[in-house]
């Protein structure tokens, strides 16, 4: 039995493969070990200025010893993967002030000492209040999220390089049937007919792109033209005949694909070796011998082998048919077949002789890329985010089911368009995205604003470039983080109403020793000067005049005018100090179940006796609309602190409308009630001018205020916080545009 040989396409496509692989390997790990350095970098990076923002924050808590606020500061540190300790020490007592360390499990656990083990992923950092040095802090990391991006990116780089050579064995398998596979085919009929003496009816085949096979078929016809000049000579000609033969046998039987030839029912007859192989079997004899027939082939969509004979008697040839068949060990496999029908003087078909490509390799890496890709963009599409992926020409190569639900353009309108035609809001951050392309490094732009729909919204945007091959792209997330940024706001105001409201507390402790002494001063004085007090009468007659004539002598001299005006700034004083030590108090009374509605109600009359005339104001000018849900349950409240606070609304609404009044427009104040879940809802709406952006951030800071020295206090709003959020656990938050008016609203739990 003859050994068998590689095949031409076998060969090629193994040495291409080799050097491929070499390659693409040498430069993933170059491309490998430069991520590991960059990656490592920037965690030592991160780790510092973790440390010196965390020092940063920790100056202010750790020079007034607060304590638990500078815990709370080091465990927001560990929002970050890399951070796994933190501990901080007061330089001056040398106490350790907070520490945090992640245990085995992951659970954040306080400590007052460094790790047991040395990590070299640690930074330390000096605090500093004033130009003083108050404290030490020291942030330890680690790499395990590096360490497992980087595994990641070594599969990412093994899965391209298979995908890589799976492309070029495929691409190198339909050339080589072009150039190699059929001009064989066309050489070998040509060569049949030869031999079968049919060479008259058969053309000269032609058109090879290979010089070989070109020359090949000269040779061919070459020899058939010597033959049939030497034909007459019988020993000449055996002996040339012999040869051709031999030369028409190794040419069969070194081809790389499986030829055969079988009769019109499907028995083969005559086969090579390559056949053989490909069905499983040791030489084509045992094929012959142990096949009968070809039945045991499958044809697209289960078409039999009876069935494609019968195309090709139609059609004299057929060509790159997709068959599934069945080796000699059970093993299914696929191939393309070329046949072409063999007729005889009736044109009846008695033959046919088919070339068989085994192509099975091929067809389940097909398989898998594809699968590989269907499983990539379903992940894609899954993710809440906006995925886009672009060229370096900023045109948008692919995208998730997120980002088409965004874009202005249809789906069919995306791929191979620009970038800025289906999202016309990013052309802002075009300049962005260049950068990205051409420096290669991701950026991120945090909290963008954009206009969705009417509405002011915010996302985040990530920008990563990315190469495939020698091209350049980048992939752009979007992230909607509207409500994160709400919610980033309220919990920063709450942390700033607390400091505040401490500040606040201590503040009005101390006014309050002087401005009792000032205020019982004044009272002393008009009671040790009033008539009606016989010891005043007594004195001064002791002293050598009436009382009557010192009176006159204040009066006179307007002191009592000024003792007035003493008592009355004094008491002024005392009720901003008692606003301000409502910050730090809760409510002494018990909450007990109130209709909100009548308590609306009954804040609108007293705020309706608010006016002035210096300023023409005067709220019963007011139109005053109410839209209250019927059948609302009643509310676990204190009702004087609920009815102050919308009092406090109202009379600012109402100001604010009169200090800026619209042409033309009635002042208007639209009063809502309402049940939203668990909690009872009031919104307080006026058509004023609007707060600005920069102050609806501050309008629920203590002594903060826009009106005009002397005329407000800056407490109302603050204290209608308090009230709120502290005694009744409930919100209170503002929603305005300049020139469309503010909407308070303010939401009650339904249970205490």
């Amino acid at each position: 039995m003859a050994k068998a040989r590689p095949s031409v396409p076998g060969t090629i496509n193994m040495a291409l493969i080799a050097v491929i692989t070499t390659v693409l390997v040498a430069f993933g790990a170059v491309d490998y070990l430069q991520q590991r350095t960059s990656r490592y970098q920037e965690l030592h990076a991160g780790i510092a200025s973790q440390a010196d923002q965390l020092a940063s924050s920790l100056a202010l808590p750790l020079w007034n010893f607060q304590d638990d606020q500078a815990v709370k500061i080091i465990e927001n540190a560990f929002r970050e993967r890399a951070v796994v300790a933190v501990l901080v020490r007061d330089t001056i007592t040398q106490r350790v002030v907070a520490g945090r360390i992640l245990d085995a499990d992951g659970v954040l656990q306080p400590t007052d000492s460094p790790p047991l083990y040395v990590d070299p992923l640690s930074y330390t950092s000096t605090i500093s209040f004033n130009s003083r040095d108050i404290g030490e802090l020291t942030v330890w990391g680690t790499p395990r999220h590096v360490q497992a991006a980087l595994r990641q990116s070594l599969i990412r780089q093994a899965f391209s390089i298979a995908l890589v050579n799976a492309a070029l064995v495929a691409l190198l398998s339909l050339i080589l049937n072009k150039t190699v596979v059929r001009p064989l085919k066309a050489v070998e009929t040509y060569a049949l007919a030869v031999s079968t003496r049919e060479k008259d009816s058969v053309q000269v085949p032609g058109g090879f792109l290979l010089a070989e096979i070109e020359n090949l078929r000269d040779s061919i016809v070459i020899m058939v033209e010597k033959l049939r000049d030497r034909y007459q000579a019988l020993e000449t000609s055996q002996r040339e005949l012999a040869e051709a033969e031999r030369s028409y046998r190794d040419l069969y039987e070194n081809a790389p694909a499986g030829i055969y030839r079988a009769t019109a029912g499907g028995r083969i007859v005559s086969a090579n070796e390559a056949m053989a192989r490909i069905l499983g079997h040791e030489s084509r004899d045992t094929l012959i011998d142990t096949v009968p027939d070809m039945d045991r082939m499958t044809g697209q969509e289960g078409a039999s082998v009876q069935e494609v004979l019968a195309t090709l008697r139609a059609r004299d040839e057929i060509s790159d048919i997709r068959m599934r068949f069945r080796r000699a060990d059970g093993d299914i496999r696929i191939g393309t077949l070329h046949a072409r029908g063999i007729f005889d003087e009736t044109g009846q078909m008695v033959a046919y002789d088919a070339i068989l490509d085994d192509i099975t390799d091929r067809t389940r890496a097909e398989q898998q890329l594809m699968e590989a890709h269907q499983f990539i963009q379903n992940i894609l599409d899954s993710m809440p985010s906006q995925v886009i992926g672009i060229d370096e020409d900023g045109l948008i190569t692919h995208y998730n089911t997120a980002a088409a639900a965004a874009s202005v353009a249809p789906t069919n309108f995306m791929v191979g368009h620009p970038l800025i035609q289906a999202f016309p809001r990013l052309a802002a951050h075009m300049e962005h995205i260049r950068e990205a392309l051409r420096e290669g490094k991701p950026v991120s732009l945090v909290n963008q604003p954009h206009m969705s729909e009417g509405h002011l919204r915010q996302e985040n945007i990530l920008i990563f470039p990315v190469t495939r091959g020698g091209a350049r792209g980048a992939v752009i997330r979007l992230d909607d983080v509207t409500d994160h940024a709400k919610m980033e706001e309220l919990i920063l105001q709450s942390e700033k109403m607390m400091s505040l409201g401490g500040l606040a507390a201590g503040m009005a402790h101390e006014i309050n020793n002087p401005l009792a002494g000032i205020l019982q001063g004044v009272q002393n004085i008009m009671r040790r000067t009033s008539p009606e007090l016989k010891p005043n009468i007594d004195a001064a007659n002791e002293a050598g005049c009436t009382l009557d004539s010192v009176r006159a002598y204040l009066e006179k001299r307007e002191i009592f005018e000024f003792l007035a005006g003493i008592r009355s700034s004094g008491e002024r004083a005392a009720k901003i100090v008692a606003n301000m030590l409502s910050f730090t108090r809760r409510a002494q009374t018990s909450p007990s179940p109130n209709r909100l509605d009548q308590l609306i109600e009954r804040s609108v009359e007293l705020a309706s006796t608010d006016y002035d005339l210096k300023k023409k104001f005067d709220f019963k000018q007011v139109e005053i609309v109410r839209e209250f849900q019927p059948d609302m349950p009643p509310v676990p409240c204190a009702p004087m602190e609920i009815e102050q606070v919308i009092i406090n609304l109202l009379r600012n609404a109402a100001q604010a409308m009169a200090s800026h009044p619209k042409e033309g427009a009635q002042p208007r104040i639209v009063l809502r009630l309402r049940q939203s879940g668990d909690m009872a809802e009031i919104e307080v709406e006026d058509n004023g001018p609007g707060i600005k952006e920069k102050n609806r951030r501050k309008v629920f800071e203590p002594f903060y205020t826009t009106k005009k020295p002397g005329e407000g206090t800056g407490l109302g709003l603050s204290v209608s916080y308090f009230i709120i959020t502290r005694n009744h656990g409930g919100t209170i938050r503002v929603e305005s545009e300049p020139g469309k008016g503010a909407k308070f609203i303010i939401q009650l739990p339904l249970r205490a």
